[in-house]
């Protein structure tokens, strides 16, 4: 594929070609058990944390994982309590490559996707970009967030 090509397709993609749509989502006040069942039955490593239907962090199995040694309660403890604040997001028309600059910029591997209304309607990592581009270009995104 020519570089031609590739911004041709980081172009006339949007946010919306390539996310998972209507994630499965955890309150601030769900247990670490209850996202580490999610993890699990879904098959993903971040679920986004909602407070008043509203996204207000992700937490992820890394997340989980780090906290293991400061909780020996961890499985039930709300995920408030672990997960990092703040999240990522793009709008659902964002192009795929505004997507892969703000993922790049903000050095996160997943990002929100947020309807005008704030409300969380998708999620989008690494892993949803790479079948619809080059390994090389990948490779290229991927390194530039490295190197910064």
């Amino acid at each position: 594929m020519s570089d031609h090509d590739e911004i041709k397709i980081l172009e006339s993609m949007t946010a919306t070609d390539v996310m998972t749509a209507a994630p499965l989502t955890c309150s601030t006040f769900s247990t670490v058990l209850e996202a580490v069942m999610i993890f699990r039955d879904v098959v993903c490593g971040a679920v986004p944390i909602l407070e008043e239907g509203r996204p207000v962090a992700i937490l992820t199995d890394r997340d989980v994982a780090l906290a293991l040694a400061d909780y020996p309660d961890l499985a039930s403890r709300p995920v408030s309590e672990i997960a990092q604040p703040g999240i990522v997001s793009v709008s659902p028309e964002d192009t795929l490559g505004r997507v892969c600059e703000v993922l790049r910029s903000q050095g996160v591997r997943r990002v929100l996707v947020l309807d005008t209304a704030g409300r969380l309607i998708g999620i989008i990592g690494w892993a949803d970009i790479a079948p619809v581009i080059s390994d090389r270009m990948m490779g290229r995104l991927v390194t530039d967030m490295v190197a910064e």
